[in-house]
């Protein structure tokens, strides 16, 4: 498949812990792991995808990997694929009201405006979920342009 062995083996002694302190345990030094992934220069577009999953996977177990935020937004930078899961990630891991909401506006104001449709529909799944009441003004007049198709 597209994910690591490691990721295969995570997810599966996570599954196989008989108690909550267990998974703490594993969910803990995998945040450990992920920090110093992350914090190497040059990483593969597919390595950033495998760290955001397991970031999004660490979260949802209850724990925080908010220093994986900003690199969720870094992907909306990227590629079609990084831009997407940039873009889902960020829909996981940020709320209205988040402070890198300032950072994805100028991504997501330029993805509206993009010939390529799917950078287009990315966008706009995460204008519904994360544009607040202050940031309609500067996303608005784009979506109302895309409505004439």
């Amino acid at each position: 498949g597209h994910l690591s062995k490691e990721f295969f083996e995570l997810v599966k002694s996570i599954g196989e812990t008989r108690s909550k302190q267990e998974e703490d345990k594993i969910i803990i030094t995998e945040i450990a792991l992920l920090k110093q992934h992350l914090s190497q220069p040059g990483i593969s577009a597919k390595k950033m995808k495998e760290y955001m999953v397991r970031a999004v996977y660490a979260e949802m177990l209850g724990h925080d990997a908010s220093f994986a935020y900003i690199h969720a937004v870094k992907l909306t930078h990227e590629n079609l694929l990084a831009k997407r899961i940039g873009y889902l990630t960020c829909n996981l891991f940020l709320h209205r009201d988040h402070e890198l909401m300032l950072l994805l506006i100028n991504t997501m104001q330029r993805d509206l405006q993009s010939a390529n449709h799917l950078e287009v529909c990315a966008a706009l799944t995460s204008v519904c979920r994360l544009v607040n009441v202050e940031m309609i003004p500067a996303i608005s007049p784009l979506v109302f342009k895309l409505l004439s198709h």
